[in-house]
């Protein structure tokens, strides 16, 4: 091999470094690590770091290769990065006279020399063995897949070996390990006390080119079914991508240790400061109501802190989320306690979109209104997260820059995260990139699940095992949230914050007679689809003719039948009664906007007919004073009731049911049986004091329907423990996916076009070298 200037470095990307690059990956998960907490049930700290090491140092092993430095230079050259290029002149020259010709050519003739990370998840094993092969193929792993999904441990879902080193493979990286020079690459390892020789090689294919061994223990990883394996793997990955990715994105902004912060703990006493400050107690039955179960939530996590499963379960307007703010927070403060100092964030997840925007402004007034007694609050320590969310451009009240904005959003790096069901399940029964980024940001946190009877039920045994082992390893708290708590955990204590014994709990719903379920018109029909066009129309025609004061909110299952009724009733009603429409098909900066304005008519009174699908269901405050409910399982009706007399105001609101058959195509069959059967053994009118119960002969029934029949939940496990992330990634889904859904571009504001155009412009690239983005 060549003898290369050992003042030379070499390049990682076209405005640093390979030693710049790779020290600060190491600064990043140094200090990420540091900041966590993980319990004695899991793997031990100190070998979780040096691992953590051997990833950093090595999962750029490849680029060192003559194959890569010439792709690299080539971006560099054509970037035009001059204080860049003339710090590194002599070695880019020098590259391009004696090696570039020769490393071209063979790149013509196979582009694949190029790629880096196989070569360095192999050539790790030259500083690291141990004794537990599942963990060496777990490191192994995080390395060679860095830049894509995680695929299978053993085998990926085309039978492509991703341990054994067949001779195909050992060929491609004998070349590139031919062209590496080792004396520039044990330079950037001077510090670190790694030494690579080349003479290692030999020892780490015979290592990995045995089937009969690689076989072997994928038998025993089968045999010993332990989630332990799929958790490891899920935190290294995180930790490597967070360092990876953050040293491209913030790394170069001088800001790197103003972002990656400890979280601040906030202060116990915010929220109520806040409802003091500015919740108005008018003394009204339900208003002492609310008060009294707020203090006793806040008194019992106090009391049970150290458990880590609770849930509060409170009628719909009885003030739920300001009770889970603070018990949240509680828990924030309880667990620096027994979590050796480390202080965790809050992640306040919500079903829908629609109501994420609500939450998290709430939380930030909340925050805002605090400072005057903590300055040390800041604004910026809320941040919301879905695939709509834009990036805060501030944080710890320094400006930053979109690309540093990105990094802390999508990783979850501030205080308290609102976000949905979908981003919080999907970043953990998951195997892309992105998505497991956040993963070691979700160890350490409070988890706020509201309205979680939103979670598809075939999923509950396995979210069971995945939270249960997030709290044994990382001591993750979790709460639940909700007016009809389902049954999610059959063999894990969950503590209602409302009352331990739950009888308080069962005297808040049994009180109030604020509305009534009216079944009449699914009795008369036997519960049978009736014409929406027709027979249903002339009902709630009537309905509205006869209460000319009142208004009203109907909710339809689909998006197609919703604009029907809207549409019909514009014609009929338009000119007397504001017809309002809600639906997925409406913009989001729209449907707050129509939000809004229910809100504000309200307020003054005037009425309103509201034509809406369930995006209204969870998390809308709204009011109205007669809703009609398409067919759904009990406890999508009971949120819908929700949305009627809240206060208890306006004598007894009316939730009035009827069915056209269109559940069918949205709900799951085994809870519309359910539904369907409880709802037949009780009479026409349902009080509000009966829900309770209903509520919980309902989740008593799908809890058994789970265990007698539900598949889903034992194949998710069954891939956790044999760590096929492959499958994992394919069986969870909270929302189908669905053919006949197309993205689509829609110009609704000035910056429309331009976005239109740069993305068009950028979709046009197809090297990747030549993204100026952190790509490499």
């Amino acid at each position: 091999m060549e003898q290369t200037s050992a003042s030379f470095e070499l390049i990682s990307h076209p405005d640093r470094t390979l030693q710049e690059h790779l020290d600060s990956c190491n600064d990043i998960s140094e200090k990420l690590l540091d900041m966590k907490f993980i319990s004695s049930n899991f793997f031990p700290k100190p070998e979780i770091e040096d691992i953590r090491k051997l990833l950093v140092y090595f999962h750029d092993f490849g680029k060192g290769t003559d194959y890569f430095q010439s792709k690299i230079i080539e971006a560099t050259i054509e970037e035009d990065n001059k204080p860049f290029i003339d710090a590194n002149q002599d070695y880019i020259n020098y590259f391009l006279i004696n090696k570039n010709i020769s490393a071209t050519k063979e790149l013509n003739q196979n582009p694949n020399l190029s790629n880096h990370a196989k070569l360095g998840a192999y050539f790790v094993f030259s500083n690291y063995s141990n004794i537990n092969s599942i963990i060496e193929y777990i490191v192994l792993k995080v390395i060679r897949r860095h830049h894509g999904y995680l695929t299978n441990l053993i085998e990926d879902k085309n039978n492509n070996s991703q341990i054994f080193l067949d001779e195909e493979s050992k060929m491609e990286l004998d070349c590139q390990i031919d062209n590496l020079p080792f004396e520039l690459y044990q330079n950037i390892l001077l510090k670190t006390g790694f030494i690579i020789e080349r003479k290692e090689w030999d020892n780490i294919k015979a290592k990995f080119g045995s089937l009969r061994q690689i076989e072997k223990n994928k038998n025993k990883l089968y045999q010993e079914k332990d989630s332990k394996y799929f958790f490891l793997q899920h935190y290294l990955f995180s930790l490597l991508l967070s360092a990876d990715k953050g040293d491209m994105m913030i790394g170069k902004s001088g800001n790197k240790w103003n972002i990656i912060l400890e979280n601040q703990l906030f202060s116990t006493e915010m929220v109520g400061f806040y409802k003091q400050a500015t919740l108005k107690n008018e003394g009204k039955a339900i208003d002492i109501d609310r008060e009294c179960a707020y203090q006793d939530i806040a008194i019992n996590t106090k009391k049970y802190a150290s458990y880590n499963f609770f849930s509060i379960t409170l009628p719909t307007g009885m003030g739920k989320t300001f009770s889970a703010y603070n018990a949240a927070i509680i828990l924030q403060n309880e667990f620096v306690e027994k979590s050796e100092g480390k202080k965790p964030r809050i992640i306040y997840c919500l079903p829908f979109t629609s109501i994420i925007d609500q939450n998290s402004a709430i939380f930030s007034q909340i925050v805002a209104s605090y400072k005057s007694i903590d300055s040390n609050l800041k604004a910026d320590m809320v941040a919301k997260h879905h695939y709509l969310s834009i990036p805060t451009d501030s944080y710890n009240d320094i400006e930053i820059g979109s690309n540093e904005a990105e990094y802390l959003t999508e990783g979850w790096e501030q205080e308290f995260i609102v976000t949905t069901f979908v981003q919080f399940l999907e970043s953990i029964f998951t195997n892309q990139n992105k998505a497991l980024r956040k993963f070691n940001n979700m160890t350490n946190a409070i988890i706020v699940l509201d309205e979680v009877q939103n979670i598809p039920p075939k999923y509950y045994e396995a979210i069971e095992l995945v939270f249960t082992k997030m709290a044994e390893y990382f001591n993750t708290k979790f709460i639940f949230v909700t007016a009809t708590q389902p049954i999610i955990f059959s063999k894990t204590n969950v503590i209602e914050l409302t009352d331990f014994s739950k009888e308080r709990t069962k005297y808040y719903f049994e009180k109030l007679e604020r509305i009534v379920i009216d079944q009449k018109i699914l009795k008369e029909s036997n519960y049978q689809p009736q014409d929406l066009k027709t027979e249903l129309l002339s009902v709630f025609c009537d309905d509205i003719e006869e209460n000319e004061t009142k208004s009203f909110l109907f909710i339809l299952n689909t998006i197609a039948q919703a604009q029907f009724i809207y549409t019909t009733f514009c014609e009929l009603y338009g000119k007397e009664s504001q017809i309002i429409y809600l639906s997925g098909s409406i913009l989001p900066k729209r449907r707050k906007q129509l939000i809004q304005l229910i809100k504000r008519n309200i307020k003054y009174k005037k009425r309103q007919i509201v034509v809406s699908t369930q995006v209204v269901e969870a998390g809308v405050d709204i009011d109205l004073d007669i809703v009609y409910r398409d067919f759904a399982p009990l406890d999508s009706i009971n949120q819908s009731a929700g949305r009627c007399n809240r206060n208890g105001l306006k004598g007894k609101g009316f939730v009035k049911l009827f069915n056209t058959g269109k559940y069918k195509h949205i709900y799951d069959g085994t809870l519309m049986n359910i539904t369907e059967k409880i709802f037949k053994t009780e009479s026409s009118n349902i009080e509000e004091k009966n829900i309770y119960q209903l509520s919980n002969r309902y989740f008593d029934e799908i809890q058994k329907c789970i265990s007698d029949k539900s598949n889903s939940s034992k194949t998710l496990i069954d891939a956790i423990y044999h760590l096929e992330l492959e499958t994992v990634q394919k069986e969870f889904k909270i929302i189908k996916d669905e053919n006949y859904y197309h993205n689509v571009f829609i110009p609704y504001n000035p910056d429309s076009k331009r976005l239109w155009e740069k993305y068009l412009e950028l979709n046009q690239i197809e090297d990747f070298f030549k993204y100026n983005v952190p790509q490499f």
